[in-house]
């Protein structure tokens, strides 16, 4: 096959499908399979060879048969790869065990639509708005001790508050441009006061777009629209970007 990559205008067709597939399938891609090699798929093909072991140089927003043939087991990777994978499993951040959680639930939605009732407002204890009970959920689950359940945090401007006191509350505020994977994002949407929140999957490019995961979102209602999704956002309509510590 040919090597798949980001391209304009973007790659399309059955064989970006099938990488899809098998990125899915192996807990990489978090997006929709829609057969189009965009920047969400580029990102799960990078990162699927940083987890396999890839040499640094070699990780590149593309999908061909080496790394298919590693994915699916087709090949065994080398004993440098292993040995660079073994090194970098033991150096993943916490916001990036975050968004791995965070990518386990993806199309969740809260039931009956319109209700609040979902997984993660029952966890938390309080039936409300929940995109940042699912933010705790999500650090709770990767160890973090800054959040708490039922405590720290369900309310977005309480989140922000507390970042902006990083030696009591473990989290702190992301100077511009410093921004990384597993980075919360607080949203204002033009506004002073943090309404809706999500994790960092692809930092800013050039400062303007990003990509998250979000609960209690959906296209026609970015933040009270009661699912689990991976969306695209602009810098324009965050507040502060926020980073756990601890």
């Amino acid at each position: 096959m040919r090597t798949l990559t980001l391209t304009t205008p973007q790659t399309r067709g059955p064989a970006v499908d099938r990488a899809q597939r098998i990125l899915t399938n192996r807990g990489y891609f978090v997006g929709k399979i829609d057969g189009v090699f965009g920047e969400i798929t580029g990102r799960a093909c990078s990162d699927a060879k940083y987890a396999l072991g890839y040499a640094t140089k070699n990780i590149k927003p593309s999908y061909g048969n080496d790394l298919e043939a590693f994915l699916t087991g087709k090949r065994k990777p080398t004993p440098a790869m292993r040995i660079r994978a073994s090194q970098r499993k033991k150096k993943t951040s916490l916001g990036e065990m975050a968004v791995r959680i965070a990518q386990q639930y993806v199309g969740v939605k809260e039931n009956p639509p319109g209700s609040n009732k979902v997984m993660f407002s029952e966890w938390y204890g309080i039936v409300g708005a929940w995109c940042a009970m699912f933010v705790t959920f999500c650090f709770v689950e990767a160890g973090s001790k800054a959040f708490k359940r039922g405590d720290r945090w369900a309310y977005c401007p309480f989140l922000l508050a507390d970042a902006r006191n990083p030696n009591i509350s473990g989290v702190t505020i992301v100077p511009e441009g410093e921004e990384m994977t597993g980075d919360i994002a607080l949203y204002g949407f033009g506004g002073t006061v943090a309404k809706h929140v999500g994790i960092v999957f692809t930092p800013p490019r050039n400062g303007i777009s990003f990509i998250a995961i979000e609960g209690n979102t959906s296209v026609g209602a970015d933040s009270d629209g009661g699912e689990v999704m991976v969306r695209q956002r602009h810098t324009k309509d965050v507040i502060a970007f926020v980073r756990a510590v601890r």
